[in-house]
């Protein structure tokens, strides 16, 4: 009976210890849970542009207001480290005995590793930098200079070609091939190809799926970066496009003390079938308010697309500041408005997120056979007006405004 006993005693002694080996180490994971939420690394889902609404929806309301003037307004958030959850779990058995998450940041207290301040900076209610306040400094003057705004930073863009609004109709898929990456960069060939793939299908081009074009490059044993022009064209006629786009990123720098960066990059537009040039654009940016490439890289980008999209009749040279997206009910197609930049035309004439708009210039966009048609239809030159039809909330009426200039043009 006695041996009994001990063992029933030793049994509950062993289950009790192991209970609280368990709740020790589940406290201290609370610790290395919350440096995971409240890491930095929550503001890389940060991009130029986002709205309020869109930086609250991506990192979630912040601390506290720290400025607030009615065009400038910082909010401040507590971050721990980028990597502070592995600090925090090598301390695990510290701290799970004394304290543990219980007391967080028990073992900040002890290493002298707190959480820091971050900025984020808006201006006229759209993001302009984010960071530690010392690091961006800079950028924040810049912001209040009005230098971030997409009007103000513009980079050195050229682009020509014999294509034009009659002959695009001729080349309805294109095919992007990786960009040759920077000397000493690998990668930014690939990261230039995916932002000029999207652009292109924003301007309602179709264009050839990246992992089809993969395929076909194992299968034809050529390179995915520094292949030739007959390389490409080769690749372009197995994948059924009747153009090519091919390039370089000639410079990708990153300055870390001056916090600045240097972007240069060309490409070029190939007819697969004769091998004429369609097509050449090149640009560089030297950023002085940043160390992000990728941001100026962008910019290059769009500003080569746009030339070559109102050289082709696929963008008009007017700016109005809509996002908008071709929607369909009962079979009548509409735009619905998904964005809108503020102080721009379409802002300041009273359009609102998740109005529909069903006519442009006064004719209704049931006419229009393609979505290419709906986009004509609605296109606009600088200084023109555009007239559109709106429905919200059920009622029709009609929002007239005059489109800016486009920005690089």
């Amino acid at each position: 009976m006695s041996s009994c006993r001990q063992t029933v005693t030793r049994a509950r002694a062993v289950a009790n210890l192991t209970m609280a080996f368990a709740l020790a180490i589940m406290m201290t994971g609370c610790g290395v849970g919350y440096t995971v939420f409240k890491s930095e690394a929550k503001l890389d889902r940060l991009t130029v542009p986002m709205t309020k609404p869109q930086v609250l929806e991506r990192i979630g309301r912040p601390d506290r207001v720290f400025r607030d003037d009615g065009r400038m307004v910082i909010w401040e958030y507590s971050l721990t480290a980028r990597r502070q959850w592995l600090y925090e779990l090598g301390y695990c058995p510290l701290s799970m005995w004394i304290g543990g998450c219980l007391f967080y940041p028990f073992t900040n207290l002890v290493s002298d590793q707190r959480e820091a301040p971050y900025h984020v900076v808006f201006i006229d209610n759209e993001l302009c930098a984010w960071g530690q306040p010392w690091a961006i400094m800079q950028k924040r003057r810049a912001c209040e200079a009005g230098v971030m705004s997409e009007r103000g930073l513009e980079p050195v863009v050229s682009g020509r070609g014999p294509i034009d609004a009659g002959a695009i109709e001729r080349y309805r898929t294109m095919a992007v091939m990786p960009f040759e990456d920077a000397v000493g960069v690998p990668g930014t060939g690939s990261r230039i190809a995916g932002m000029v793939t999207t652009l292109m299908l924003d301007l309602g081009l179709n264009v050839v799926e990246r992992a089809q074009l993969d395929d076909v490059l194992r299968e034809q044993v050529i390179q995915l970066t520094h292949g030739g022009d007959a390389d490409a064209l080769r690749v372009g006629q197995l994948v059924g496009a009747d153009a090519m786009v091919v390039g370089e990123v000639q410079q990708w720098e990153r300055r870390q003390p001056e916090r600045t960066s240097s972007v240069s990059l060309a490409l070029r537009m190939i007819d697969v079938e004769t091998g004429r040039l369609l097509f050449s654009g090149q640009g560089h940016l030297t950023d002085p308010t940043s160390d992000n490439p990728e941001q100026a890289a962008r910019l290059i980008v769009n500003r080569i697309l746009t030339l070559f999209g109102v050289q082709t009749g696929l963008l008009g040279s007017g700016l109005v500041g809509v996002g908008w997206q071709l929607r369909e009910v009962s079979g009548e197609p509409y735009y619905l408005v998904t964005e809108l930049r503020t102080g721009l035309p379409g802002d300041k004439a009273g359009l609102k997120v998740g109005d529909h708009v069903t006519a442009c210039h006064g004719i209704p966009l049931s006419r229009a056979k393609t979505e290419r048609d709906a986009r004509r239809l609605c296109q606009v030159e600088a200084g023109q007006e555009l007239q559109l039809g709106v429905v919200r909330d059920g009622r029709f009426f009609t929002v007239r405004l005059t489109a800016e200039k486009r920005p690089g043009l």
